[in-house]
């Protein structure tokens, strides 16, 4: 939980990107949830949602240090694999796994509490941010295909985008939770 602490502290601290509301909104649910997951004793919601969160990110973090590295090959191929995985992650398994089951089998099988309606809710914002973001991912790899290689985070602005590193063609913070 410190860790989604510090980022939503530390982005207002850093290059401000075009999804800097959605990032902070983000990093506000998944707090939410974990805090309210384990408060209420569901904590595998809790655990569920930082599964499936978390192991894409892995995947991003490694293509980007193969980036600055300078090997261009190493981080389009570990991109290729982060965007499966986001894919398979985040608009698989998440809506038609844990948000199918918190939504319609759990009613079925525990009475409703009033918490039950805020997690719902709060995995519902986080699914509708998955979608914006797998948009600019997907758009990220279409312009990769089109260009022949990774062509940096297309969340910032031109301004946030300094001409050195828009020479350098480096990818910048990830799409997170993340």
């Amino acid at each position: 939980m410190a860790f989604y602490w510090s980022l939503c502290v530390s982005q207002f601290f850093d290059v401000k990107r075009k999804d800097f509301w959605q990032m902070f909104i983000h990093h506000i649910a998944t707090i939410l949830l974990m805090v309210l997951s384990w408060v209420v004793n569901v904590f595998r919601i809790g655990s569920l949602v930082l599964v499936v969160h978390d192991c894409a990110d892995i995947f991003l973090e490694a293509a980007k240090m193969a980036k600055y590295s300078g090997y261009q090959k190493v981080c389009d191929t570990i991109f290729a694999i982060f965007t499966i995985l986001w894919i398979v992650t985040r608009i698989g398994l998440y809506p038609f796994w844990i948000i199918y089951n918190t939504s319609i089998e759990a009613p079925k099988l525990v009475p409703m509490f009033p918490a039950y309606y805020i997690f719902n809710s709060l995995l519902c914002i986080l699914l509708v941010l998955h979608i914006f973001w797998t948009y600019l991912i997907l758009k990220i790899v279409y312009n990769s295909l089109n260009a022949g290689q990774m062509e940096g985070d297309i969340r910032s602005s031109s301004d946030d985008y300094s001409t050195e590193s828009n020479n350098s063609n480096s990818l910048t913070n990830h799409t997170k939770s993340q």
